[in-house]
């Protein structure tokens, strides 16, 4: 094996999902390369500081290439660390990539590759893992793991509605986070190894009440986290990246609240989007700067084959825009922001703040990371909210 391999394994027990989601939470720079006995030449994944820049499968690169290495549930991989010449192609986050390469080979769009005879029961076992990918995260950092608990199938570590200051991230199995409507339960985000159970807001304010449920499925180990040293980590923040930090965290309470809405139809876009001015318009290339609201209010809004949907509402001292070393699966690659009449924005330096997240512990920036992808899968089911409500017949 060559000297520069540093992982390597069977596609069979390890898929291209969980290997992106690996490489990425541990930054790796280095090629991917992927063999499959029933396919002529060899699959390469060119990775850049955990993400994926370019891809190439025969003839075609980019990310057409990726989404089509997707339908190699069989055969090996190896991956070598060294230094990263190719062409960046590919912009889209990590989780969106996973997402969209399941949602593809779920379809059908993706051809699978791999024996005949089994082809059939191949492509049921990639639709059943497509319907529940697993968010994980990075190897635990036990310099915060303060004590560990066991929670069995069914039962809630968490529930919506109630008080609770603990984070937790898990240390083995897998976790449901879960909202609840007036009439069912609503999956949000199936989360595994390296996860965390809990916003910051729950050791940040005293009191806080829980906005989704957690329910194991099967047996799950938590590590408890220790609160009070991530609260003497946040106050030592500058009073800029803490605002950033308390805006993402509302963002992603809104996604999982938007689900609700779209699913319990208690949400009129149009009206919302009335005498609205765009200020970031959703693919926009140049669109790369970020900015914080001074005054009025910002709609952030992806538009999709099924119509325009409304991701979040931002306000006074919240950021919206290009995060250059967080993928949120929002604007300007995936949504576009509306401002309203009074609104009041001012463009900020982005390097300042990527500076203070680089020096973060590793706990704390997994933590950062691990919200961004909750981020993108919560967009993304949002989007796929407004598909399934038109799915449904009236009346």
């Amino acid at each position: 094996m060559n000297e520069s391999v540093v992982l390597s394994g069977n596609l069979s027990f390890l898929s291209l999902g969980d290997i992106i989601q690996f490489l990425g939470s541990n930054g790796s720079t280095g090629v991917l390369r992927l063999f499959n006995r029933y396919a002529s030449n060899p699959g390469f994944v060119y990775f850049n500081a955990g993400y994926p820049i370019n891809a190439q499968n025969g003839e075609i690169d980019g990310l057409d290439a990726l989404y089509s290495l997707f339908g190699w549930i069989d055969g090996s991989f190896e991956f070598a660390r060294q230094p990263m010449v190719a062409e960046k192609l590919i912009t889209k986050s990590r989780m969106g990539i996973i997402l969209e390469g399941m949602r593809l080979l779920d379809d059908g769009h993706t051809k699978t590759v791999g024996p005949t005879k089994d082809s059939h029961k191949k492509s049921d076992q990639a639709k059943e893992l497509s319907s529940s990918t697993i968010v994980k995260g990075p190897l635990v950092d036990y310099m915060y793991v303060v004590d560990e608990e066991d929670f069995f199938d069914g039962e809630h570590i968490v529930e919506e509605g109630k008080h609770g200051s603990w984070v937790w991230v898990i240390l083995e199995g897998v976790v449901d986070i879960v909202k609840e409507s007036v009439t069912e339960t609503i999956p949000i985000i199936r989360i595994g190894d390296g996860a965390f159970i809990g916003s910051m807001a729950s050791f940040l304010l005293q009191g806080h009440i829980r906005t989704a449920s957690a329910v194991a499925v099967g047996n799950v180990q938590l590590g408890v986290l220790d609160s009070q040293r991530l609260s003497q980590e946040y106050a030592g923040m500058s009073h800029g990246f803490r605002d950033f930090l308390t805006s993402l965290d509302k963002r992603l309470k809104q996604l999982t609240d938007r689900i609700v809405d779209y699913q319990t139809g208690n949400i009129q876009v149009d009206e919302l989007l009335k005498e609205k001015k765009v200020i970031i318009r959703q693919g926009e290339s140049k669109a790369r700067r970020l900015f914080i609201i001074k005054q009025g209010r910002v709609t952030v809004v992806r538009k999709t084959e099924s119509g325009p949907v409304v991701l979040c509402h931002l306000y006074k001292g919240d950021f919206f825009g290009h995060v250059p070393f967080l993928h949120l699966g929002q604007e300007p690659e995936s949504a576009s922001v509306y401002g309203s009449e009074d609104i009041k924005i001012v463009q900020i330096d982005a390097a300042i703040l990527q500076n203070e997240y680089q020096r973060l512990s590793t706990t704390f920036k997994n933590i950062v990371d691990n919200m961004a992808t909750s981020m993108v899968v919560t967009a993304d089911l949002v989007g796929g909210s407004l598909i399934m409500e038109k799915e449904i017949p009236k009346g």
